[in-house]
């Protein structure tokens, strides 16, 4: 698994439901969570999305906790 995930993943075992969680990504979080750093570009942020995407998927036998999370990560960089 990629290795900036698994902390996202251990979040997830402290919360029973998805949207209990109500907290907005800061900036940085979003980065960590798809693997960049500042100055990427919105093609290198959707890039990063795609790739992370199709690996963990749910449609793939991947997590929902982690689709959410890496869905607000970009949402969360796009916007600025």
């Amino acid at each position: 698994m990629f290795p900036h995930l698994i902390k996202v993943l251990n979040e997830a075992n402290t919360y029973t439901n998805i949207k209990s969680t109500g907290s907005k990504l800061s900036r940085q979080e979003a980065l960590e969570i798809l693997g960049l750093q500042n100055g990427v570009t919105h093609e290198q942020i959707n890039a990063a999305y795609h790739k992370l995407m199709k690996s963990i998927h749910p449609d793939r036998g991947g997590s929902p906790y982690l689709a959410q999370k890496l869905n607000e990560a970009r949402d969360t960089l796009l916007k600025q």
